[in-house]
């Protein structure tokens, strides 16, 4: 795995390599001063992660990571910046995967990157990789952008307005998480609630972030792209709000529930990718029904969401590997005692949402995992949790 790190600061990347040394027979590393010499290295030999800062004279980080972008879009970028101007750092949200302060300890900037190259190799295609890469603000339907926008131009607009719109809205909400969970706002904890999202960001600077930097960004609004934006906008929050149900209806933890919704408005995010790609691509990687978990848990990835979340996305189709993946070590991959966990939560609302609806499993990717509920024991819920969504509806 190859890193590049830029900083026009001898004295930075000395420390860099210090801090790094350790890694070196797992990392090739590059440490280069300009964004000139970055490009030319690239164009040389591509690398799988580039950690830039951003005040560099010349070309800098946001002018070169849009570059990288542009020519090499498979490669993380990374902003490593003890910049703290809010105006600079809203320019690089579309181009940086992940903004990192400076100083920034070896451990963290290790984990970061560590982090990064797990996703590729889980990923296991750099086309793939490409097409994620190109991917800045994903756009959310033309309905809820404009809801959106019209929140934030009432002078009575509250914080619970402005986070219902947008954690109704897969794309809204994963452009929202990724900044106030970069390290720029400085969260302790991670933030995993549209509502604590706008809290921490303020209706002043989201409306800055929304109509002066695009970070919602409106979809096709006609032909199949736009119907399938609306279709996906739909599904995901149906999904969202019955995994949360079902979450309720178990006896499981509040912050848990809301987990599931989250991941549950997020789980199809891949969908998103596919059905905003500026052309067609190979079969290979068109195929969405194959690919598309793999997608929205890479980019999800890229933009440091907990792993939680980014495995509960990879595995919606097939929660098993989520224990796999561990070996029933991890407390979001092991099932509780209610025979459900994060990914198994949003396995079974993906596919009451679609049973509700009259669609018929014509594919695995749609059905239920085979042998998943017997597994758990879990077969004589299913007709519970029906009859607790029938009694929610029914509610005024």
């Amino acid at each position: 795995m190859r890193i590049l790190f830029v900083d026009d600061e001898a004295a930075v990347l000395q420390a860099l390599r210090r801090n790094l040394h350790g890694m070196r027979i797992e990392w090739s590393m590059d440490f280069v001063s300009s964004g000139d010499a970055a490009l030319a290295l690239l164009a040389a030999n591509p690398v799988d992660v580039i950690v830039s800062d951003m005040r560099m004279p010349g070309m800098d980080g946001w002018h070169l990571l849009a570059e990288v972008k542009k020519h090499f879009p498979q490669t993380a970028r990374f902003i490593l910046s003890g910049q703290a101007d809010p105006i600079s750092i809203m320019r690089v949200i579309g181009t940086a995967h992940q903004y990192l302060a400076k100083p920034c300890d070896g451990a963290a900037l290790k984990a970061a990157i560590g982090k990064t190259l797990e996703l590729r190799r889980v990923l296991h295609s750099e086309r793939l990789a490409g097409l994620v890469g190109q991917v800045g603000a994903l756009p959310s339907p033309p309905r809820a952008f404009q809801e959106i926008l019209a929140c934030l131009r009432q002078p009575t607009a509250s914080i619970a307005d402005a986070a219902r719109i947008i954690g109704r809205d897969a794309a809204m909400t994963a452009n929202i998480m990724k900044l106030v969970n970069s390290a720029f706002f400085g969260s302790r904890q991670p933030i995993t609630t549209a509502e604590r999202a706008v809290s921490c960001l303020g209706l002043n600077t989201l409306g800055v972030l929304v109509l002066g930097y695009g970070v919602f960004q409106s979809g096709a609004s006609g032909g199949e792209d736009g119907i399938r934006l609306e279709q996906l906008w739909r599904h995901s929050l149906d999904t969202g709000l019955t995994a949360r149900a079902v979450a309720v209806h178990a006896g499981m933890s509040a912050a848990l529930a809301e987990q599931a919704f989250l991941v549950g408005v997020l789980h199809d995010i891949g969908r998103v990718v596919f059905a905003t790609r500026p052309q067609p691509l190979s079969a290979e990687v068109d195929d969405v029904e194959t690919h598309h978990a793999e997608i929205g848990a890479y980019l999800l990835g890229l933009w440091g969401f907990p792993t939680p979340i980014v495995e509960a996305v990879a595995y919606h189709h097939a929660p098993s590997r989520a224990l796999d993946a561990h070996g029933g070590a991890d407390g979001h991959g092991t099932p509780d005692a209610h025979g459900l966990n994060l990914p198994s939560l949003v396995h079974i609302a993906d596919r009451l949402v679609h049973e509700r609806r009259g669609e018929q499993p014509d594919s695995p990717e749609h059905g239920l995992e085979p042998g998943f509920m017997a597994a758990r024991g879990i077969e004589e819920r299913w007709p519970q949790w029906v009859a607790a969504l029938d009694a929610l509806e029914e509610m005024p």
